[in-house]
């Protein structure tokens, strides 16, 4: 009697090991794919994979590019990513720069492949110190900048501490105003980028893109799944963040010229209402795409493409 309930419990136990390791190898296989289609895409667009050791912050850094070594044969564009976004999002878009522009794309802190550490600050002054390390470190000293949400505001500052490097900057549905929104946000500890469950992920999916590239639902289920076990990753990195404190106040101006603002219409994540503060801080127009929402770029390639690269010409 005892033989047969033990052997009753192992082949339970093991049918369930099989269910487990089948679920999990679902989001295994279709991560894998996931990457490999962002490598794929990456190499259409003439990009490679490169990583050197930053010395300062005691990290591995890695960052798409289409040239070995930058030097002053082209101009050079460099392109931020949102937060727990990554290197790959611009992949699209640069297959449209590549030929007329040498492209410096780095995972930022925390995000893509470098390294998160619980004892790191990510704040986007703290992101700002990390990529403009990197930009001395490749001997990269005048360039265009395009930042999206968190990258926006990563831009804005630039354009405050080190005007003299940047040529031209296109800031697309920027984060980083002291509105009552982000103070509302702050306030209660509302975090769109913590998930605990598939249904968290997929609000939140559309509230980033009204129109996004077709991606299979399994694969999106992969997406959530990683989204998910990064929770309090995220949870702490959005805290460093998306601080109102460090944000930039409604009256706030930036002293400089030769800027472009993006913002999609659709935008859910921060309103649209919004580039009206930009606009006035930073005494440009908004290119405003009524389709489209928080990644202009990402879901209209072939558009926004063509309005960034008139104004960098």
């Amino acid at each position: 009697m005892a033989l047969s309930l033990i052997f009753t419990t192992l082949i339970v136990l093991v049918i369930l090991w099989f269910l487990i390791i089948k679920v999990d190898s679902k989001f295994i296989i279709a991560n894998s794919i996931y990457s490999a289609g962002n490598r794929l895409e990456a190499k259409m667009a003439g990009l490679k994979h490169y990583s050197t050791w930053n010395q300062n912050f005691d990290l591995q850094i890695h960052y798409l590019s289409n040239v070995v070594e930058f030097d002053k044969t082209k101009p050079v564009i460099v392109l931020l990513h949102g937060f727990s976004a990554d290197k790959y999002i611009w992949n699209r878009i640069s297959k449209k720069l590549s030929k007329k522009y040498q492209l410096f794309i780095p995972d930022l802190l925390g995000h893509g492949d470098v390294v998160y550490r619980s004892t790191d600050k990510y704040s986007a002054n703290e992101q700002v110190l990390f990529l403009m390390d990197m930009l001395d470190k490749l001997h990269i000293q005048n360039f265009h900048l395009i930042g999206n949400s968190m990258g926006g505001l990563m831009t804005a500052i630039m354009l405050e501490s080190c005007p003299q490097r940047i040529r031209k900057s296109v800031l697309i549905d920027p984060a980083g105003i002291r509105t009552d929104y982000s103070l509302e946000m702050a306030k209660t500890k509302h975090n769109p980028f913590k998930h605990n469950n598939e249904a968290d992920f997929f609000y939140f999916y559309d509230l980033v893109m009204a129109k996004p590239p077709y991606l299979p639902k399994f694969i999106l289920r992969a997406v959530a799944a990683k989204y998910i076990g990064k929770r309090e990753q995220y949870a702490h990195m959005f805290r460093d963040f998306f601080n109102p404190n460090d944000f930039f106040d409604l009256t706030h101006k930036i002293d400089t010229s030769e800027v472009m603002l993006v913002w999609g219409a659709n935008d859910k994540l921060l309103p649209v209402a919004d580039h009206l503060v930009w606009q006035d801080m930073l005494d440009t127009t908004t290119v405003i795409y009524e389709d489209l929402g928080h990644m202009p770029m990402v879901e209209d390639v072939g558009r926004v493409s063509r309005d960034i690269m008139l104004f960098l010409e």
